[in-house]
């Protein structure tokens, strides 16, 4: 009997909190037609919710004829334990009161790749958990990043990882975005260069980052492939690098979810080289200071939630 009911308690939760409640009350009272008056139920509804409890428990806990309503030891037992998950049932309610609402606003910076490829999916979980949270979306250059959040002009925003991160920011990592070289699919005056056996890369037009990390990778592949880029054009973003390079106006590096997002991705082929440019080490960032505070710890603990086991595209 005692096994039987211990086996309730660790194996058959949860309770119905309904039902414990008013086996309680019954078991106070003794009186079904009272009980049911009380809960506002009536006694043959009343009668199969403690029916209900004694199948999962698997014991008789009343005795009842048609005058008497009399607690089987079983019964007794049962009683502490409906008494206890009660009680804790409280406590549980009286500190979940307690816990303050996380509100206000929350503004993110990123670009329209990123939006495309993580918000969708991290905003829906964000809403559903804190629907009192306001966000305010911005897309632009990856580059701007860090100033968008150095002067508070956004909360948090998505980020490329310098070689050397400022102590003031918080870098949350998301993971590494590999870049790929490309070139216009379209006949251009500089696909000779191209297809011939030792390419002239110093002669190819090249569409530079306007600035950032991705000026960066670009300058550093250029110097490990020993040539100066003959720029064609500095640009700011990289969805209009790859239209760019799509028009045949030169070639480019560009993060390969940006390449597979583009509108023009049929448009440009991937090169070779001899070496592959070094990946993004894309994150979240926020002022360190910031880190804790409510709106902006809870963004990141349920970006961390929802993409722990996602990887990003690696070539």
């Amino acid at each position: 009997m005692l096994y039987s009911i211990a086996k309730y308690a660790t194996n058959r939760m949860p309770v119905n909190i309904r039902e414990l409640q008013a086996f309680v009350m019954l078991a106070d009272n003794l009186s079904f037609a009272k009980t049911a008056e009380i809960i506002f139920v009536t006694p043959s509804t009343l009668s199969r919710m403690i029916q209900r409890l004694e199948q999962e428990a698997e014991q008789e806990l009343f005795v009842r004829d048609n005058r008497n309503v009399m607690l089987t030891q079983a019964g007794r037992h049962f009683l502490s334990f409906a008494q206890q998950v009660l009680q804790q049932w409280k406590n549980l309610k009286r500190e979940l009161d307690k816990t303050p609402q996380i509100g206000g606003k929350l503004s993110i910076f990123c670009t329209l790749t990123a939006a495309h490829l993580f918000l969708n999916e991290i905003l829906e979980g964000f809403r559903r958990e804190f629907p009192s949270v306001e966000l305010i979306l911005e897309t632009g250059d990856v580059a701007q990043a860090f100033h968008k959040v150095k002067t508070d002009a956004v909360d948090v925003a998505f980020a490329v990882k310098p070689e050397k991160l400022s102590t003031q920011y918080d870098f949350q990592r998301v993971g590494d975005i590999s870049l790929q070289l490309i070139a216009p699919n379209i006949q251009t005056h500089f696909t000779e260069n191209l297809m011939s056996e030792r390419v002239d890369w110093a002669a190819l037009p090249f569409i530079m980052p306007e600035s950032g990390p991705a000026k960066e990778r670009v300058l550093e592949w250029c110097e490990r492939m020993k040539f100066k880029p003959n720029v064609y054009a500095k640009v700011a973003g990289h969805e209009a690098i790859v239209s760019l390079v799509a028009l045949g106006c030169g070639i480019a590096l560009a993060p390969t979810p940006v390449i597979l997002n583009s509108p023009v991705v049929d448009r440009v082929q991937v090169l070779t080289s001899d070496f592959a440019p070094k990946p993004f080490e894309l994150g979240i960032i926020c002022k360190r200071k910031r880190a804790t505070e409510p709106v902006i710890a809870a963004f990141k603990g349920s970006f961390k939630h929802q993409f722990r086991r996602r990887q990003l595209i690696q070539s």
